[in-house]
């Protein structure tokens, strides 16, 4: 595959694999410019040429509705993330289907009933803090769960689901974003009923929605079984993870599960790699140009020498490996460190 590439980055190595990279004007935050966005398309995506959606589009269902009027799309459809991501919906469809799905509050929370807000269709858990009531349109409240969280990576192809792998998660917070998203690792094992329970789940979901192609559900296990929380209905953060052998490309495979075929695998376990993986997402812990060359060859998503990051800001992804996904996310964590201390001597290098 040849891609070209809209995004808001322009990493190095993005720009090295595409065939072509087209930065998009950022508008406030991390939300593309639509003019811009649909202006390349226009140049970009011609033909018969597939549109596939990364993160951030689910909180712009409009933009995904002209994307699939005017282009290829190859993915799921504003019709299915109204299922999906609209929270009241949501919660009557898995309460229709029999899946144990957190109650949602769009006003204040009863007494007592511990919750978190969301803002609907947000990702990346920037958004989400302790509140007993929404600050207001755009935003609910879910009840919490405690529980050790964790992801199911899966295909569906709009009648099916196909699990292909657990993946442990984890939080990288701050005082404004307590619940802010920090990292996966895999695979995990997960116990033959919880593992058939949510493939169940999943079934369902997908029948009802008519979801496809590569997707993933959040979850958390509790001491009395397991909770879904979330659908992410396209390719997410665990790409890093879990796109190697003895998986096929993921990329592929959610090419033919858009056109409805699934393949025969079973869920990957622990006893079927080599070595687990983990990918973590790298926050500035204070503003800085990037200065530091080159960098790490355990380091994805490289922003271009000179720029600018602000505090809070994503400034690329670090990746580990281990013999157990506990020891690759140990691993992460401390090149996390190794790397702010390198850029932090090479930042005061460039100013002496």
């Amino acid at each position: 595959m040849r891609p070209i590439v809209l995004d808001l980055f322009g990493d190095d190595d993005t720009r090295a694999l595409a065939h072509e990279a087209i930065p998009i004007r950022r508008l406030g935050g991390l939300a593309f410019d639509p003019d811009d966005l649909f202006e390349q398309l226009a140049i970009h995506a011609t033909g018969d040429l597939p549109v596939v959606l990364g993160t951030g589009f689910e909180q712009s269902p409009e933009l995904v509705e002209r994307i699939g009027h005017d282009f290829r799309l190859v993915g799921n459809g504003s019709r299915t993330l109204a299922f999906l991501k609209e929270p009241v919906v949501f919660m009557r469809l898995t309460a229709n289907l029999g899946i144990p799905y957190p109650t949602v509050f769009t006003g204040p929370a009863p007494e007592g009933v511990r919750t978190l807000e969301k803002r609907v269709g947000g990702s990346g858990g920037w958004h989400v803090r302790e509140a007993q009531a929404p600050r207001g349109p755009g935003w609910y409240v879910q009840e919490y769960v405690e529980g050790d969280t964790f992801s199911a990576l899966f295909l569906g192809n709009g009648r099916e689901a196909r699990l292909l792998a657990f993946s442990q998660q984890w939080c990288a917070p701050t005082d404004e974003a307590p619940f802010r998203y920090g990292g996966a690792a895999g695979p995990v094992a997960i116990d033959a009923a919880t593992r058939a329970g949510i493939s169940t789940a999943l079934d369902r979901l997908v029948y009802a929605t008519g979801l496809v192609g590569l997707a993933s559900a959040d979850l958390v296990r509790t001491e009395t079984g397991w909770t879904l929380l979330e659908i992410n209905p396209r390719p997410g953060a665990t790409l890093d993870v879990f796109d190697h052998e003895p998986l096929p490309p993921l990329l592929t495979l959610h090419f033919a599960a858009c056109e409805g075929r699934l393949p025969d695998l079973a869920p990957l376990e622990p006893a079927d790699v080599e070595t687990a993986r983990a990918a973590a997402v790298f926050y500035a812990p204070a503003p800085f140009e990037m200065r530091l060359d080159p960098l790490p060859d355990w380091v994805a998503d490289r922003p271009p020498q000179g720029t600018r990051i602000e505090t809070g800001e994503p400034v690329c992804t670090v990746l580990a490996e281990g013999r157990t996904a506990e020891e690759a996310r140990e691993t992460v964590a401390q090149r996390i460190s190794e790397l702010w201390q390198a850029l932090s001597r090479a930042g005061r290098k460039a100013a002496e």
